[in-house]
């Protein structure tokens, strides 16, 4: 018998607790009422022990316990009472927190504004779990896309399937990604270098302190962050391309209309560049 997760196994008091309440509730072996011989079925989980100074493996088993855990090892569950089907015992563990795997990686307040942008998640599992629309390979906390994914090293360009990068992170599937937060956020910091190194030389960090007149005016400032933020959104080439048509100075391309109005690609990279325009941001490159 396999050995029982931690989060699944109840405390020793829970046990202990599920044999007084039976007993208040008048079972008995025999029938009766009264908690004269009340016992317990238990399966123990395969564990490992030092015996004379050695390590051993027990296997699992089930046994007979009088006091419904009592001296029972830690991983001891009740299974039926008598050969009648127990109650869950209640656990006294506390629920595992949700990870916060972004705490301490580089441009902490910057990918949780990426974030917010892409999953707008501030509590269950932080948007980790999350797919894109339905037709969309987003996938996780910041709607990873396939292509990105694949100009990181994380997907194979032909076939799509997880590289070897990402088989060493843990993820052989997008189950897999999208149960890991650990590796969405390597394969983010890989994602970002490869969006800056793409930015560097098509030319678009150039424009780096400068303003640009906005597609429907006002002045749009060109910060580093402003620029990444816009690459994870619409790619660095179409960063590039945005650039260049408002130096131009050429008409607002057709709007997209959308829940938060025009959706237009060029649209989403001015938006991204003057909300992204004050938040902190250090360069991932040399």
């Amino acid at each position: 018998m396999a050995a029982l997760s931690p989060s699944a196994v109840p405390s020793r008091e829970a046990l202990r607790e599920f044999a007084r309440n039976y007993r208040t509730a008048g079972g008995r072996r025999d029938g009766g009422t009264g908690d004269g011989d009340a016992g317990c079925i238990v399966t123990v989980g395969a564990y490992s022990r030092t015996r004379n100074g050695s390590p051993e493996q027990v296997s699992g088993y089930q046994r007979s316990n009088p006091n419904c855990g009592d001296g029972a090892p830690e991983n001891a569950v009740v299974l039926a009472r008598d050969g009648v089907a127990a109650r869950s015992a209640p656990s006294e563990r506390r629920p595992v927190a949700p990870a916060r795997a972004w705490e301490g990686q580089p441009n902490q307040p910057w990918r949780e504004q990426i974030a917010a942008e892409e999953t707008r998640r501030n509590d269950g599992d932080f948007g980790y779990g999350m797919r894109g629309q339905p037709g969309s390979s987003a996938l996780g906390r910041y709607q990873l896309l396939r292509d990105p994914l694949i100009d990181a090293g994380w997907r194979d360009r032909v076939s799509g399937a997880w590289t070897l990068r990402a088989r060493l992170a843990g993820v052989t599937s997008d189950a897999e990604f999208l149960a890991s937060p650990t590796a969405q956020e390597a394969a983010f910091n890989d994602v970002m270098r490869v969006n800056e190194r793409q930015l560097w030389a098509n030319g678009a960090m150039g424009f780096n302190g400068q303003r640009v007149r906005g597609l429907r005016g006002g002045e749009v400032p060109i910060t580093e962050a402003g620029l990444a933020a816009a690459a994870h959104r619409e790619g660095a080439r179409t960063v590039r391309r945005y650039l260049d048509h408002r130096a131009a100075n050429l008409p607002a391309p057709l709007a997209v209309a959308g829940r938060r109005g025009d959706l237009s690609r060029f649209n989403e990279v001015e938006r991204r560049l003057r909300e992204f325009a004050d938040t902190p941001y250090q360069r991932t490159l040399p």
